[in-house]
């Protein structure tokens, strides 16, 4: 059942306004806050299951509490841990996912209708114990675009040796019928449009991915942050004409971050 326009409006406001209470401690920064900006650029698919790539932009704010709370923009995701201690986390997310339109290089997808740019909202959870860490996220969009929700599994390990840090992650994500049918299907008047066949994708699991994250401290106030990520289209997905006709099914990106510690 699709959640109603209302009831997602609604719950991006509870969403909004706990963040808004979670960082009023923020107009009275203490001394034991980590605070951290970058900027970086990425190379990224210019839409989910394209072959062509694209330059974007990499913001990141950090605010990490010494208590283990923290809220965190990273890309296109900004999410927050409201409980002390740092071995179990938990708190909302917000994601952005960029619009699909006729500014693809790929010419058939480009004839297809243009999908808007989607706000996402939801919760994580996660664990962390000695090097590594496990997390579960669900978002469901609340922008009234694919009308969709997303569940991702992650799990990572992370190796330190003096100012370097590796962290090798794994995920996997789970994708309703809304949001597979906005992305991956292609109704009658979208294959008119673009000579592409009729398709229609169901839910399941839509990808794995692996992740490299690397930081190099270059002194007390600033470090590198590269970023290295393969994604697997899986299932409908991966069966879509816009990825097996006109598209990859693999999936890379590379991003490098500057960032400052104050």
């Amino acid at each position: 059942m699709k959640t109603t326009s209302k009831t997602r409006k609604w719950l991006v406001e509870v969403l909004f306004v706990g963040m808004a209470i979670f960082c009023l401690p923020l107009l009275s920064i203490a001394a034991d806050t980590d605070i951290s900006l970058g900027l970086g650029v990425a190379a990224v698919p210019d839409y989910e299951g394209s072959d062509d790539y694209e330059a974007v932009p990499i913001p990141y704010v950090s605010v990490t509490w010494e208590s283990g709370r923290f809220i965190r923009l990273s890309g296109n995701r900004l999410g927050a841990n409201i409980l002390a201690g740092g071995t179990w986390q938990f708190g909302p997310v917000l994601q952005f996912r960029s619009k699909r339109d006729d500014d693809v290089d790929n010419s058939a997808v480009s004839k297809l209708r243009k999908v808007d740019n989607a706000v996402e909202a939801g919760a994580f959870v996660g664990f962390k114990a000695s090097n590594w860490d496990i997390s579960a996220q669900v978002v469901n969009d609340v922008s009234d675009e694919h009308e969709g929700m997303l569940a991702t599994a992650k799990a990572g390990y992370t190796m330190e040796s003096g100012n370097f840090s590796t962290r090798v992650g794994l995920s996997s994500t789970y994708a309703d019928d809304d949001y597979m049918d906005t992305y991956f299907s292609i109704d009658a008047d979208n294959a008119a449009r673009s000579g592409l066949s009729t398709y229609s994708a169901d839910s399941g699991i839509k990808d794995v991915g692996i992740d490299l994250n690397m930081r190099l401290r270059m002194s007390d106030s600033w470090e590198v942050m590269g970023l290295l990520g393969y994604t697997k289209l899986l299932n409908d997905a991966k069966d879509s004409p816009i990825v097996d006709q006109e598209g990859d099914d693999n999936q890379f990106m590379a991003g490098l971050t500057v960032i400052y510690n104050f």
